[in-house]
């Protein structure tokens, strides 16, 4: 059963924007997160208005760890209330954003599952080959189309299922993100393959070009795909296509975006493009604010071991003796 948590406190129609903007940008927004979003509308109606809603020292001390608490769950509120400060600045009110360095930084050990270009083959594929759905004749079509997206131009799920029909320009080859993480806006150019494969995805679908404002990726229901659904289904093709991870699960959606990231590099490094520019071109291309946030996705490709090796051993022959039996 779904709960209607709404933000009752302090600026209530300013908190239900700030949730909208962030559901619309593809951030799931459950319950525990809109509890958060409404204890610090509560925590602002303790305190007296000020034309700022968030000063230092309310951010200061809506953040202060409490009694037994977890370092996860103070972070969890230093997020919430400087996203919302950030939200504030964006719409042109006057608010104090936390700092990003502010508090202990949570170190994260998960390593994503890199997705090799001949198993992302498989996947699509699998999308390719699905037969028609009960949800509706559209089903199939879109997920070969939002696969295809997420492979070629790295995409964030959210960020595509968000595209509307305006947004993707064919005739140039290229899309717009709009108001994409941190409210970024960037341009994608798009291969002959995807554009042609884009043709073909609109006719079947009935796509209508002159309606600017309707979704790119429509649901049966419709309206648009959500997050959560759309991941379920392309895990479901990678199970099909047999590319799992170590124990036997489906990698994350988002895994692809890291796997697109280290392909995108390792074939503009073969192209003889310094690493330095190749970082920066990549970042642009992924909506990064600098290469720090492009670097967080490269992972050493399993295939490049024996590269490394064969060329470690031709190098370093002689440092070491071969050992005499």
């Amino acid at each position: 059963m779904l709960v209607n948590i709404i933000a009752d406190g302090a600026w209530p129609e300013l908190f239900t924007q700030y949730v909208e903007y962030k559901k619309n940008l593809g951030y799931l927004y459950q319950e525990s997160r809109l509890k958060a979003v409404r204890a610090l509308s509560r925590f602002l109606a303790e305190r007296p208005l000020d034309d700022r809603v968030i000063t230092c020292e309310i951010a200061t001390d809506f953040t202060c760890p409490r009694q037994d608490e977890a370092p996860g769950t103070t972070a969890y509120r230093r997020g919430i209330v400087r996203q919302f400060a950030l939200f504030c600045r964006w719409k042109g009110i006057d608010a104090w954003v936390l700092p990003k360095a502010s508090g202990p930084r949570q170190h994260h050990q998960f390593t994503p599952r890199i997705i090799s270009p001949q198993e992302m083959g498989q996947i699509i594929a699998c999308a390719d080959a699905r037969g028609p759905s009960r949800s509706g004749p559209q089903t199939q079509p879109v997920y070969a189309m939002l696969t295809r997206l997420l492979w070629c131009c790295g995409l964030r799920i959210g960020e595509a299922l968000n595209l509307k029909i305006g947004d993707v320009d064919l005739d140039d080859a290229v899309i717009t993100i709009r108001q994409a993480k941190h409210n970024r806006t960037r341009l994608v150019p798009l291969s002959n393959s995807l554009v042609a494969h884009a043709h073909l995805y609109t006719k079947t679908i009935g796509l209508v070009q002159e309606d600017w404002q309707g979704w790119f990726f429509p649901s049966p229901r419709g309206g648009r795909y959500s997050r959560g659904a759309a991941s379920q289904h392309i895990r479901g093709l990678m199970l099909e296509a047999g590319v799992t991870t170590s124990s036997g699960l489906a990698p994350r959606v988002h895994d692809v975006r890291h796997s697109f990231a280290l392909a995108c590099l390792s074939r503009l490094q073969s192209q003889g493009i310094d690493i330095r520019a190749a970082l920066t071109l990549l970042a642009t291309y992924m909506g990064h604010a600098d290469i720090v946030s492009t670097e967080y996705y490269l992972r050493l490709d399993p295939s490049a071991w024996t590269t490394i090796a064969s060329t470690m051993e031709n190098a370093y022959a002689d440092v070491f003796p071969q050992a005499v039996n």
